[in-house]
Order: structure tokens, then C-alpha cells, then sequence
């Protein structure tokens, strides 16, 4: 699998979403989410206000330390998403300003839904900077969605946006030593990634797409808690950060972490 907004609608709390939909205000929406759960009813609860509560996402390093996601968030440039096959970009209502729809008007190959950004991703809570709820398009099938990961700078976003100089920011809490500590990533990529689907996701009218980010494989191949014991890794006032410093059987970290996280897209299907 190659790795290339509150849910925009506000009852999703827990979904980091992209949201586009048909006309009318239905359709087949998309978000950007950690939230495997989203994918699976059953695991779903509802609030009695109707708000879906979903598990806050796990993850182990390779020798079984657990962590708890608290706080991931993403930015983007150039997100492209392929409209189903035939469909026309006169489909296609309520566009961010500065966004285009292009191709499809002969209505026998398909539109692709082009946003410039920047666009800021909160993969915890589903806001996004900056507010892409009107955007809707027609369900279907969908096979791909391609966008550009890069450092978010100043002057393009808020000066106080976390993600300045940066990529992805992940943290999570853990416990090291029975101290209630925090992992934190700050990672830079520049490059273009991509969700895809071999088959195609066909989604209805009530459905949201999900290019879902699993976080079960981030750590994978990094024995944290060896690393720690050998000093392969270092912690400063109880948050560990992994990042070029790291030596021994971690040697590697931050690259080893790039790229299980690249790995780590995948497209599915849930209920709006």
C-alpha cells in the first residue's frame, strides 16, 4: 500500500475528515482518520446526543510497549481525488475557494477534485484549517486519493499552528518505569503520497470513504523498551522523542518511523 475535516459534519467528533458529498447536502464523504474503529459498527458507541464514541487508537513498539494516541496532526498540499468513473465535475457543489474540479465532461472518464491548500489535519478531533465542510460530490467507487506531504510554514498557516517546521506531530502516552510518560514525534517529509484501493471502495449516499492512517504499524521494529534500557534512546523530562539521535538497535528511528507510517494508509468504508 503506497502512501502518497471534526468530521465536516459535527456529529463525527472523532473523525479527521476531508468531507465531500453529493448534492443536496448527501452524499459519500471522505476523511483523513486514525479511527480504525470507524470502519467497524460494531465497535462504535453512541452518545445520547447521537455522537459516535470511537476507541482511542493503540499502538506497540516491536517489543510490546503500549502507547496511547493523544494528538496527531498532518499537513497538506495538492490533495487530487479521482471523482467514480463518468462522473462529471458539474457534479461537484459547494468548492473551497481556490479548489477545482477538472476532466470529466464527457462523462465516459472522470473528474478529479483538485484542493491547493495548505491544509491542516487534526486527525484526533477531524478539524481542519482551513474549513472544508461545503465541498460535496456524488457517492461511487473511488480507488484513489493522492496529496503532497510537506513542512507547514509561516505565513502560510497561523504562526501558532503546532506543525510549523514540521510534517506530521504525533504524541502518545505511555508508561515508562510506572511513570506516566509521552512519546513525540515531529517528523518532515516532502514528498507526494498516496491511498489506494486495487478494487475500488463503492460508497453510498450515507457513507464516508476513509483514508485511514493505522497506527499499529508506526513502531513497528523499534524495541522501545530495550532501547531505553541501553540508553539507544533518551528521555527528558519524561517525553521521548525519536529522532536522528537514536543509536544501537533503534539506529535509524526517526527513517524507520517515516516509513512504516507511509506504509500505514489504507482506504475503507463506514457509515455516516
Amino acid at each position: 500500500m503506497n502512501f502518497r475535516a471534526p468530521s465536516l459534519r459535527q456529529t463525527l467528533l472523532s473523525a479527521a475528515a476531508v468531507s465531500l458529498a453529493a448534492c443536496g447536502g448527501e452524499g459519500a464523504s471522505l476523511s483523513f482518520s486514525v479511527y480504525e474503529a470507524q470502519a467497524q459498527a460494531a465497535s462504535v458507541h453512541v452518545q445520547a446526543d447521537h455522537r459516535p464514541i470511537y476507541p482511542t487508537p493503540t499502538f506497540l513498539s516491536s517489543d510490546g510497549v503500549t502507547f496511547t494516541l493523544t494528538e496527531a496532526r498532518i499537513h497538506l498540499k495538492d490533495i487530487r481525488l479521482d471523482l467514480p468513473q463518468g462522473t462529471k465535475c458539474g457534479d461537484v457543489r459547494g468548492l473551497l475557494a481556490g479548489a477545482t474540479c477538472k476532466g470529466g465532461e464527457s462523462g465516459s472518464g472522470s473528474g478529479t477534485v483538485v484542493i491547493p491548500g495548505p491544509i491542516i489535519v487534526d486527525l484526533m478531533t477531524g478539524a481542519t484549517l482551513p474549513d472544508l465542510a461545503t465541498l460535496r460530490l456524488p457517492a461511487g467507487t473511488y480507488k484513489r486519493i493522492d496529496f503532497r506531504l510537506e513542512e507547514a510554514k509561516e505565513g502560510e498557516v497561523a504562526a501558532t499552528e503546532p506543525l510549523v517546521g514540521y510534517s506530521m506531530l504525533v504524541k502518545a502516552s505511555f508508561t515508562q518505569d510506572s511513570t506516566p510518560s509521552t512519546l513525540e514525534l515531529k517528523l518532515r517529509f516532502s514528498e507526494d503520497a498516496r491511498f489506494e484501493s486495487a478494487t475500488g471502495v463503492e460508497v453510498g449516499a450515507n457513507d464516508t470513504l476513509l483514508a485511514l492512517l493505522e497506527p499499529h504499524a508506526w513502531l513497528e521494529g523499534l524495541p522501545v523498551a530495550a532501547c531505553l534500557q541501553q540508553g539507544d534512546l533518551e528521555m527528558s523530562s519524561d517525553v521521548l522523542r525519536v529522532d536522528a539521535r537514536a543509536r544501537g538497535d533503534c539506529s535509524g528511528a526517526e527513517e524507520t518511523v517515516k516509513s512504516n507510517i507511509k506504509n500505514s494508509g489504507e482506504l475503507r468504508k463506514s457509515k455516516n
